[in-house]
């Protein structure tokens, strides 16, 4: 996701609206300044999936409610069963998503 800078007001904007918040500015620019080149922000995938957590979030939209009355339901009848070889790549997936983190020699 690419955001156009050239927008900027030099007026403080209220994050939920973008719209200029009243008697507030921001760092002024004088005539000089021209905004003559495009500035550009991309945002990682891991972003992204955050973003739409977050929006899942604050739906309320998060527990799939029939889903947990089904796996209540097969463990207290005990035919819940365990894929481990599912779980196991599961857990390898998640550990290739996490930052590498450089090892010092000492």
């Amino acid at each position: 996701m690419a955001i156009d800078l050239r927008t900027v007001t030099g007026k403080a904007l209220d994050p939920a609206t973008g719209k200029p918040l009243s008697g507030q500015k921001g760092p002024a620019r004088t005539n000089s300044e021209s905004p003559s080149q495009t500035d550009a922000v991309s945002l990682t995938g891991t972003v992204e999936k955050l973003r739409k957590a977050g929006k899942a979030l604050a739906s309320g939209a998060v527990i799939d409610t029939e889903l947990v009355a089904r796996v209540a339901d097969a463990l207290n009848a005990g035919t819940y069963a365990v894929d481990a070889e599912q779980i196991a790549a599961k857990m390898i997936e998640m550990e290739r998503q996490l930052p590498v983190e450089e090892m010092g020699n000492g």
